[in-house]
């Protein structure tokens, strides 16, 4: 335990205002021996089958959609530091079924003390992390109920409603009316949580094909005031008029727009697409 709170002073990881605290809890209705939660600020758990004790300790004082750290204390049960354990963890959405894509990493710092990086939320709600320990020839599990995932660097409200009626063609005119566009993604109906490809065609006005364009991609969820996890990009041009854009991925249901600004020659134009996803 002194390794961990030399480790956790070292990377200035945690205020320890509040660390002073220890009580004693049961977390399964005392199946097992007494364990210790040291950090009065901390989530403690204890594992299915009793064998060890996890302590969940965010280092940035706030857990938000994205990528996020995580420091993890791990006793076994009879209250001592568990080091050179195997960690596996998985984020996990109870209530939308799925994790992430994204694997978090867990390095050992020493006394029971983890720090795990690449925690990704990649929507607002209500989350778990999943572990699955395993130290020498013991190993156990447990699913950890988190605080509710906010949004990065503001609250989760409601930034613009619905329109009534949502034009989810996939064949559009852009603004100024100088390029019709349209596109045909690689996976359909359209997936959350999965990275796609689509091959957009991208033609003049007058029907001929736009060559050596170039096109940024935006995608927008306005009803939540986010766009994409992942910055999506045109990897390649197919054919004349023919371009794949690769990298995109919509992390939640519901109501998107991605816009595409198109560049060619002296022409500049933007066109967008809704999406419903289910």
């Amino acid at each position: 335990m002194k390794k961990a709170i030399l480790s956790l002073m070292i990377l200035g990881l945690i205020s320890w205002t509040g660390c002073a605290t220890t009580q004693t809890a049961h977390d399964d209705g005392g199946m097992h021996a007494p364990m210790t939660q040291h950090y009065e600020d901390s989530i403690f758990k204890v594992t299915e089958n009793g064998e060890f004790s996890v302590e969940v300790l965010f280092p940035d004082k706030k857990v938000e959609m994205g990528v996020n750290n995580v420091d993890l204390i791990i006793h076994n049960k009879k209250d001592e530091d568990v080091t050179g354990a195997k960690i596996t963890v998985t984020p996990w959405m109870p209530s939308m079924g799925h994790g992430v894509m994204e694997t978090p990493v867990a390095n050992e710092k020493g006394g029971g003390l983890y720090n795990v990086k690449n925690v990704v939320f990649s929507m607002t709600g209500d989350w778990e992390l999943r572990l699955e320990i395993a130290s020498g020839s013991t190993a156990d599990s447990v699913k950890i109920p988190l605080p509710p995932v906010g949004a990065m660097g503001h609250t989760h409200t409601m930034k613009a409603p619905s329109p009534s009626e949502i034009d989810t063609s996939m064949e559009k005119t852009s603004m100024k009316g100088q390029f019709n566009v349209s596109y045909k993604s690689d996976v359909h109906p359209i997936p959350v949580n999965r990275l796609l490809s689509w091959n957009l065609d991208v033609k003049t006005a007058d029907g001929q094909p736009v060559k050596n364009a170039q096109i940024k991609i935006l995608g927008d969820m306005p009803e939540h005031g986010h766009g994409f996890p992942t910055e999506p990009e045109v990897s390649g041009t197919m054919e004349d008029g023919q371009f794949l854009v690769e990298g995109l991925k919509f992390s939640m249901p519901g109501w998107w727009v991605v816009t595409f600004h198109i560049t060619a020659g002296e022409m500049m134009d933007q066109v967008s697409f809704n999406l419903l996803l289910n």
